[in-house]
C-alpha cells in the first residue's frame, strides 16, 4: 500500500502544495507567486518545506525554502544579488552538525511575509526539514484535525514543531531523529507503529 499523490514528494515542490494547505497558505503562495521567488531560487531546486504547506502553521509561522547549493560561498554572492534589497535581510552561515551539514541561511520579508531560505550542499528534499514535514504531514493524515489541533496548541506555548509531535506520540530520544526515521514506513507501517506509541 502506497501513499496517496499529496503525501509524497513531488506534492510539494512548486506552490499548488502551499495553496492548498490553508488559506494563510494560499495567501502565501500568491506572495511567493508576485515576487517570482521560487523561478529566482529555480537553479537550486527551491521546496517549500515548514509548516505553512501541512496547515499546522501559527500566527509566527515563517516560510521555509530549502536550497541546494554545492559552493555556499557563491550562494551567498547570489542571495546578496537577487534579494539584498529586501526588507530586513540576512545572510549567515550555519555550522555543520552531527546531521546537518555547513549551510546557508538568508532570511527577508516580502509584503509582511517572513521568509527563511535554508541552503545546503544536500538535495532539498533529502534534508531534514523536508523529510521532517514529510513524516508529519502523513503523521497528520493518519491522526486526524484532533491531533493538529493538539499540535498547534502546542506551538502556541513555544514548543518547536518536532519536539511537540514526539511530545503527544510519546516518542522517547531524539525527537528529530526519531521522526526522520519514520519517512520509509508506508501507511499500514505508521499506522501500526503511532497505534502502538498511543496504546
Amino acid at each position: 500500500m502506497n501513499w496517496p499523490d499529496q503525501l509524497c514528494i513531488d506534492h510539494f515542490r512548486g506552490l499548488d502544495g502551499l495553496e492548498q494547505a490553508s488559506s494563510r497558505g494560499l495567501s502565501a503562495a500568491g506572495i511567493l507567486r508576485d515576487y517570482g521567488i521560487l523561478e529566482t531560487l529555480a537553479e537550486f531546486d527551491p521546496v517549500i518545506a515548514g509548516t505553512l504547506p501541512i496547515g499546522i502553521d501559527t500566527a509566527q509561522s515563517d516560510i521555509d525554502i530549502l536550497c541546494h547549493a554545492s559552493d555556499l560561498a557563491a550562494f551567498e554572492q547570489f542571495a546578496l544579488r537577487a534579494f539584498g534589497a529586501m526588507s530586513g535581510f540576512s545572510c549567515h552561515e550555519r555550522q555543520a552538525t552531527r546531521n546537518v551539514r555547513p549551510a546557508l541561511v538568508v532570511r527577508f520579508t516580502c509584503d509582511d511575509l517572513p521568509v527563511e531560505i535554508f541552503a545546503t550542499d544536500c538535495p532539498a528534499t533529502l534534508q531534514y526539514g523536508f523529510v521532517h514535514m514529510l513524516v508529519e504531514a502523513r503523521i497528520l493524515h493518519l491522526m486526524g484535525d484532533g491531533f493538529a489541533d493538539d499540535v498547534r496548541a502546542l506551538k502556541e506555548t513555544g514548543v518547536k514543531t518536532e519536539p511537540a509531535f514526539a511530545k503527544l506520540l510519546e516518542i522517547d530520544g531524539d525527537p528529530y531523529i526519531a521522526l526522520a526515521n519514520l519517512v520509509e514506513l508506508n501507511p499500514v507501517e505508521l499506522a501500526t507503529y503511532l497505534s502502538a506509541k498511543l496504546r
